[in-house]
């Protein structure tokens, strides 16, 4: 008898917990994928090289967990608050709490396995493609990726436990409230805002805090990421406390000010319906003004996190391809404590090299640098005065021969020297007065390159022939342009990887002397395609947590909703009138946690193109800010697909004809 009342209610309830219900089916989706990603033979995480990843992916998972968790049991008192009037009809009737408990526990128990099948099912297909995604971000080839039972039993696990916990909460809540609670609850008693000028106060001095908080957040993340000074965590964690708790006191400010000063302009008041609207808008908003906050905060989250996994992988990129200007390197090996004969040379790695890609060009070249001598004219700053005379030298005839093998203009320095930087920092300094001093002869200063530089040194200078006749050799280089950029680059790496014996004689080790372009970046590519995943799951799922909150929110007012635009239809306010109140209403407590974090895009984007900027990156500015620009235009479009299934949905509850 309970189990029919239960699934009885499970179909009557589903028109108003679809929306609701779409986003557990959707979480769920989402932590399938994820389950089986780190089980997935493709990406092969559970490799000892991919050991980071795959914690990384666990971690995630764990965090997503904690977040579901406390949302579904969030959402679990709004839908009791919902269906108060019926659980304590049901107790009127003579029903037992117990009795209560087992037909919800009963109702929780059939969505949370209709949730878990259907989710599962449409996780097959989100599966597919976030391992696509990940293996078109680490340049692998597409394939069909395998799914994985330790996966699916881990998501039914995870699931299991998010509604056991999720049901515990009603269980609580069901032993202590009492009958008149359930059977008047959701009569609302309004209170009027006391003091609206402090909020207005209140209001102002959150959103001074909060751009103080974020200028200075910005500010830390400037000098963590551009010149890695200090240990500056406790401080950015700081400001994003300070940045959060603003958050919830400006919104609270918002909801306590401003309508009170809309009620008493009357004019505004006299038109339409505006007075409902406000009065509608004044109960939801104060009461959720702390929730709103704290939305707003996890949707600025969200669209930073995103933001953030782009510019790494920006970074990566531009990285990638100034850290490795040539497909291979090998460089000459000067520790004196190894047995040199048993290391594979030029001669005896090129035939093999040329078994997994064709050598196109080949340039030997040697850097040097000056241990003696100090600048003729120092400058007034410490790093001034010291980086050209500690950076690396190489000759004009090394230098022009490596840009002629990627195609980069040649100099012809005339006596001078040139500086060659990759570094913004080191581009910003002034060199006019600087003077090497290298054997007998001075070298005066000869211009500046920044990019197109066949080195990965971030700063260097290239300086006539003889000049090296007096310097100390660096290192013994040899690089080599290869016909195909993708090849079998760990197997390669195998094959020219050697074991070595220290001089003593006692130990032996495993090195490689050749450094492989396409190697570093599957692994810089790998690394960064878990951060983006991570972070636009991340997105994805906050996003989805506070749609439903907000969905949730308002189905639970339908009931007393639907009583008042009763009483509007009664005094003669017709059907397209409830609409546009009906919608103004929705819309005033929907997109109120939106606003802020799509115009906080504004200062992101500005941001991490300083920081492209800062790292030498300034044709990769525009890429960035068209980045956040999509970012906050996809989460706005489907924020706004959300809002309009809900609202369509609170229109056929809500909106009246008009008769009395």
């Amino acid at each position: 008898m309970l189990a029919k009342l239960a699934l009885r209610n499970v179909r009557r309830q589903m028109s108003n917990y679809f929306v609701y219900f779409m986003t557990v089916i959707l979480t769920v989706a989402l932590l399938f994928a994820l389950c089986n990603m780190i089980f997935s033979p493709q990406l092969n995480l559970d490799a000892e090289s991919n050991s980071g990843m795959k914690n990384g992916l666990m971690v995630l998972i764990a965090f997503v967990f904690v977040i579901v968790t406390f949302v579904l049991g969030y959402a679990a008192s709004f839908l009791l608050k919902f269906r108060k009037q019926e659980f304590g009809m049901y107790l009127t009737l003579g029903m037992t709490r117990n009795n209560i408990l087992l037909i919800f526990l009963t109702e929780t128990l059939i969505m949370g396995i209709v949730a878990l099948g259907t989710g599962i099912l449409l996780g097959l297909f989100f599966y597919q493609g976030m391992v696509a995604i990940m293996m078109k971000l680490m340049q692998l080839e597409l394939t069909f990726a395998s799914y994985s039972a330790k996966g699916l039993l881990v998501t039914i696990g995870l699931v299991i436990a998010i509604f056991l916990l999720s049901a515990f909460t009603s269980f609580v809540y069901l032993e202590v409230v009492n009958i008149y609670d359930l059977l008047h609850g959701a009569q609302k008693s309004e209170k009027k805002s006391r003091h609206p000028k402090v909020w207005v106060l209140i209001m102002a001095a959150s959103l001074l805090i909060m751009i103080e908080a974020a200028m200075d957040f910005i500010g830390l993340i400037e000098i963590r990421y551009s010149s890695s000074k200090g240990n500056l965590d406790t401080e950015i964690m700081l400001d994003l406390l300070i940045i959060a708790i603003a958050l919830i006191f400006l919104h609270i400010g918002v909801a306590k000010s401003l309508i009170p000063f809309l009620f008493k302009n009357k004019t505004f008041c006299g038109r339409g319906t505006n007075t409902f609207t406000l009065r509608q808008l004044s109960g939801t908003l104060s009461v959720n003004s702390v929730m709103v906050g704290l939305m707003a905060f996890l949707l600025t989250a969200a669209i930073f996190v995103s933001n953030g996994a782009f510019f790494l992988k920006i970074l990566e990129r531009t990285g990638h391809e100034r850290s490795n200007p040539f497909d291979v390197t090998y460089v000459e090996n000067n520790d004196t404590d190894r047995k040199t004969d048993q290391a594979i040379l030029p001669e005896e790695a090129e035939p093999i090299i040329d078994n997994y890609a064709k050598i196109e060009k080949k340039c030997t070249y040697t850097t040097y640098r000056d241990e003696t001598n100090e600048l003729a004219e120092p400058l007034d700053t410490w790093y001034e005065k010291n980086v050209l005379y500690v950076c690396t030298n190489i000759s004009q005839s090394d230098f022009n021969a490596l840009c002629r093998a990627l195609g980069y203009p040649i100099v012809n320095l005339d006596g001078r020297f040139l500086v060659v930087t990759n570094s913004t920092l080191a581009a910003e300094t002034d060199y006019s007065s600087v003077t090497l001093h290298f054997g007998s002869k001075d070298y005066p200063y000869g211009g500046k390159r920044e990019g197109q530089s066949p080195l990965p040194d971030s700063i260097y200078t290239v300086v006539p022939d003889e000049a090296v006749e007096s310097l100390e050799v660096q290192e013994k280089k040899v690089v080599y342009v290869l016909e195909q950029k993708q090849y079998d680059a760990e197997r390669l790496q195998e094959d020219l990887t050697y074991q070595f014996t220290y001089a003593d004689g006692e130990y032996t080790s495993n090195t490689c002397d050749y450094r492989l372009k396409e190697m570093d970046r599957q692994v810089g590519d790998s690394e960064i395609a878990i951060f983006i995943i991570g972070a636009l799951y991340i997105g994805i799922v906050f996003l989805l947590m506070v749609m439903a909150i907000l969905a949730l929110k308002i189905m639970s007012g339908l009931t007393e909703d639907k009583r008042r635009y009763r009483m509007l239809s009664c005094l003669g306010v017709s059907e397209g009138e409830q609409r546009q109140t009906l919608l103004r209403q929705t819309a005033g407590f929907f997109f109120q946690p939106l606003i802020l974090p799509v115009l906080s895009s504004v200062p992101m984007g500005w941001l991490f193109g300083r920081l492209l900027q800062l790292h030498g990156c300034a044709g990769q500015v525009g890429e960035m800010y068209l980045t956040t620009f999509l970012i906050a235009l996809v989460i706005t479009i489907l924020y706004l697909l959300y809002f309009i299934a809900i609202y369509q949905i609170a229109k056929r509850t809500v909106v009246q004809k008009t008769k009395c």
